[in-house]
């Protein structure tokens, strides 16, 4: 994977690894990646700046910065304009890691195909107005009574819809598969104010207490 450019220009953190009884600290000098921009609200919901983008099976954001920018480099920027911090929770699990994933934390099958939880069944009236709209979590039992004209002394039921845990967690998944991406004529202005930004941090340093580092 390349190192993006703009990250050089980050300022170095040195961060304390050990320290011994003399109070001597060993440290190492890494890049300050906690300082990342955030974009704007009010230029976030300009689609003229973005795209929505769904990503495909197993698909890792370098393979989508490569494939939309021509350069792997920007894998980065795929990830915060979406505010992914947590690449390994938030971002799309492959098929196949869907199935270890959801094999390895309920661990039968019966179990896996247990009822999660029960949700409403989006229900229109004659005109096509929704007047119960689909996915609202509820009981087992709960029924949804309604006329089947205006004023009509007839009623219809909307019975609940069950969600495996299987079905659950695709969902969880699949939402996470939904980006918006830069327009690719807006990369290179936005790795120019990063740069700039980087450019006026200064460097930090982390120290260790002798006192908790010897309890």
């Amino acid at each position: 994977m390349a190192f993006p450019k703009y990250f050089s220009e980050l300022p170095n953190v040195e961060y304390a690894l050990t320290v011994n009884k003399a109070g001597k600290q060993t440290s190492v000098n890494i890049k300050d990646y906690f300082h990342l921009l955030r974009l704007r609200e009010d230029i976030f919901k300009e689609d003229t700046l973005y795209y929505s983008y769904s990503i495909q099976n197993g698909e890792r954001p370098e393979q989508i910065s490569y494939k939309e920018y021509g350069d792997e480099q920007y894998y980065w920027v795929v990830l915060q304009v979406n505010d992914i911090v947590d690449y390994y929770n938030q971002w799309p699990l492959s098929d196949y890691e869907l199935q270890e994933f959801i094999a390895k934390k309920y661990g039968s099958v019966e179990n896996q195909y247990a009822v999660h939880h029960y949700e409403t069944v989006e229900t229109k009236d004659l005109s096509g107005n929704i007047i119960l709209p689909g996915g609202l979590v509820v009981t087992k039992d709960y029924v949804y009574s309604y006329p089947d004209m205006p004023g009509s002394t007839n009623f219809l039921t909307s019975l609940p819809l069950d969600v495996t845990n299987y079905e659950y967690e695709k969902r969880l998944n699949d939402d996470k598969r939904e980006i918006v991406l830069i327009q690719k004529k807006y990369i290179y202005q936005f790795q120019d104010e990063y740069m700039d930004y980087a450019r006026s941090l200064k460097n930090l340093q982390s120290d260790l207490n002798i006192a908790d580092y010897y309890k």
